[in-house]
């Protein structure tokens, strides 16, 4: 079966990542902004202040892609940026990486974004959230394996 995918599947993008007081600030969002297309006009980033278990300071940095075409275009620009493996790994664990209102997540290296590259991590990671428009009543999990896996034949 040919999925039809409408010209934005993305509703919106939400990138987050907490700077501990060991890390630059600046680094991290660097990091951040290395994961998005370079033809995109990066929104302002969201920062809050938060203390740590053992009173260390935090900070939250939030990036929200709130368009359909941005949002697409970086979903699809990190999913495409993953290695074969990575983008496997990602495809098996869909049904953990989506929740009961349909959003996926993904988690990426802090180091290696800063670096340029995007790899999947658990750790001390940059964490996207993703909002898709899926087909009514259709499985989640099969519709983004479906849109992901049409992202292989149509690279940037």
């Amino acid at each position: 079966m040919i999925a039809v995918w409408p010209e934005r599947v993305v509703q919106n993008v939400e990138v987050t990542a907490l700077v501990h007081a060991t890390e630059d600030e600046s680094k991290v969002r660097k990091a951040v902004l290395n994961l998005l297309p370079p033809d995109i006009d990066p929104p302002a980033f969201e920062a809050v202040k938060l203390q740590g278990y053992y009173g260390d300071p935090i900070t939250t940095l939030k990036l929200n892609v709130k368009h359909r075409r941005p949002a697409t275009d970086l979903f699809e620009h990190i999913v495409r940026r993953l290695s074969s493996l990575d983008l496997q790994a990602l495809l098996d664990e869909l049904p953990q990486r989506i929740d009961e209102s349909k959003n996926l997540y993904i988690r990426l290296d802090k180091q290696k974004a800063y670096t340029g590259k995007a790899v999947l991590e658990t750790h001390d990671s940059i964490r996207v959230k993703a909002r898709l428009r899926l087909p009514h009543k259709a499985d989640p999990v099969e519709s983004i394996r479906m849109y992901i896996e049409s992202l292989e034949t149509y690279p940037t």
